[in-house]
Protein backbone atom coordinates (compact mmCIF):
# COMPACT_ATOMS: atom_id res chain seq x y z
CA UNK A 1 0.00 0.00 0.00
CA UNK A 2 0.95 3.69 -1.22
CA UNK A 3 2.00 6.21 1.07
CA UNK A 4 1.24 4.27 4.35
CA UNK A 5 3.00 5.93 7.34
CA UNK A 6 3.12 4.95 11.13
CA UNK A 7 3.93 7.56 13.26
CA UNK A 8 3.75 8.22 17.28
CA UNK A 9 1.38 11.01 18.12
CA UNK A 10 1.19 11.53 22.14
CA UNK A 11 2.98 8.37 23.05
CA UNK A 12 0.71 6.10 20.50
CA UNK A 13 1.30 4.66 17.35
CA UNK A 14 -1.20 5.95 14.73
CA UNK A 15 -1.03 5.16 10.76
CA UNK A 16 -2.10 7.15 7.72
CA UNK A 17 -2.72 5.33 5.22
CA UNK A 18 -2.29 8.30 2.98
CA UNK A 19 -4.25 10.95 0.89
CA UNK A 20 -6.56 11.23 -2.08
CA UNK A 21 -9.03 8.25 -0.99
CA UNK A 22 -7.20 5.86 -2.96
CA UNK A 23 -8.73 2.80 -0.78
CA UNK A 24 -12.01 3.58 0.97
CA UNK A 25 -12.49 3.22 4.67
CA UNK A 26 -15.07 0.36 3.82
CA UNK A 27 -13.17 -1.49 1.91
CA UNK A 28 -10.30 -1.38 4.59
CA UNK A 29 -12.56 -2.98 7.09
CA UNK A 30 -13.80 -5.42 5.03
CA UNK A 31 -10.29 -6.40 4.31
CA UNK A 32 -9.76 -6.35 8.40
CA UNK A 33 -12.79 -8.28 8.57
CA UNK A 34 -11.46 -11.24 7.03
CA UNK A 35 -7.55 -10.82 7.41
CA UNK A 36 -7.64 -9.74 11.06
CA UNK A 37 -11.04 -11.19 12.83
CA UNK A 38 -11.99 -7.73 13.98
CA UNK A 39 -15.41 -6.49 15.44
CA UNK A 40 -16.78 -3.41 14.70
CA UNK A 41 -18.27 -1.58 17.54
CA UNK A 42 -19.81 1.80 15.91
CA UNK A 43 -19.80 4.52 13.53
CA UNK A 44 -20.23 7.96 13.64
CA UNK A 45 -20.48 8.75 9.58
CA UNK A 46 -23.73 8.84 7.36
CA UNK A 47 -23.46 7.02 3.51
CA UNK A 48 -22.61 10.67 2.03
CA UNK A 49 -20.48 12.25 3.80
CA UNK A 50 -16.86 13.11 3.77
CA UNK A 51 -16.43 12.50 6.80
CA UNK A 52 -15.84 8.95 8.63
CA UNK A 53 -15.21 7.45 11.80
CA UNK A 54 -15.89 3.93 12.67
CA UNK A 55 -14.37 2.21 15.99
CA UNK A 56 -13.93 -1.21 15.84
CA UNK A 57 -12.08 -4.03 18.06
CA UNK A 58 -8.79 -6.10 17.33
CA UNK A 59 -7.45 -8.63 20.03
CA UNK A 60 -9.29 -6.57 22.87
CA UNK A 61 -8.43 -3.03 22.68
CA UNK A 62 -10.45 -0.48 20.44
CA UNK A 63 -9.00 1.20 17.57
CA UNK A 64 -10.50 4.30 15.22
CA UNK A 65 -10.40 4.68 11.21
CA UNK A 66 -11.41 7.90 10.42
CA UNK A 67 -10.88 10.89 7.41
CA UNK A 68 -9.22 13.48 9.07
CA UNK A 69 -8.92 15.67 5.95
CA UNK A 70 -8.07 14.18 2.54
CA UNK A 71 -6.33 11.38 4.06
CA UNK A 72 -7.33 7.73 6.15
CA UNK A 73 -5.85 7.19 9.35
CA UNK A 74 -6.26 4.52 11.92
CA UNK A 75 -5.18 5.03 15.87
CA UNK A 76 -5.93 3.19 19.13
CA UNK A 77 -8.69 4.79 21.58
CA UNK A 78 -6.93 3.94 24.64
CA UNK A 79 -3.39 2.50 25.65
CA UNK A 80 -2.49 -0.13 23.47
CA UNK A 81 0.89 -2.18 23.50
CA UNK A 82 3.47 -1.16 20.62
CA UNK A 83 3.21 -5.03 19.28
CA UNK A 84 -0.38 -5.34 19.17
CA UNK A 85 -0.47 -1.77 17.23
CA UNK A 86 2.26 -2.77 14.73
CA UNK A 87 0.68 -6.04 14.45
CA UNK A 88 -2.54 -4.25 12.61
CA UNK A 89 -1.18 -1.85 10.89
CA UNK A 90 1.21 -4.42 9.17
CA UNK A 91 -1.92 -6.31 8.50
CA UNK A 92 -3.22 -2.91 7.02
CA UNK A 93 -0.19 -2.79 4.78
CA UNK A 94 -1.31 -5.66 3.01
CA UNK A 95 -3.92 -4.81 2.06
CA UNK A 96 -5.67 -6.13 -0.93
CA UNK A 97 -8.70 -5.07 -3.07
CA UNK A 98 -11.60 -7.05 -1.80
CA UNK A 99 -14.96 -8.01 -3.94
CA UNK A 100 -18.34 -6.02 -4.13
CA UNK A 101 -19.86 -8.60 -1.96
CA UNK A 102 -17.34 -7.84 0.96
CA UNK A 103 -17.77 -4.24 0.55
CA UNK A 104 -21.44 -4.47 0.72
CA UNK A 105 -21.83 -7.29 3.15
CA UNK A 106 -19.34 -4.79 5.58
CA UNK A 107 -21.37 -1.45 4.65
CA UNK A 108 -24.17 -3.33 5.99
CA UNK A 109 -22.67 -4.82 8.89
CA UNK A 110 -21.47 -1.02 9.52
CA UNK A 111 -24.53 0.29 9.08
CA UNK A 112 -26.69 -1.53 12.00
CA UNK A 113 -23.82 -0.49 14.36
CA UNK A 114 -24.80 2.09 16.74
CA UNK A 115 -23.23 5.66 16.52
CA UNK A 116 -21.66 5.96 19.89
CA UNK A 117 -19.98 2.78 21.27
CA UNK A 118 -20.68 1.72 25.09
CA UNK A 119 -18.63 -0.43 27.15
Amino acid sequence: MSNFTVYEHEGRLQLSIGEGYKYSPTSILAFLRKRANIDILSKKSWLLTDDYQCEFRYKNYNFVLYTPSDDVDMCPVQDVPRAVASELYGLVSEYQRVSVVEWICTWVHLFSRPFNYKP
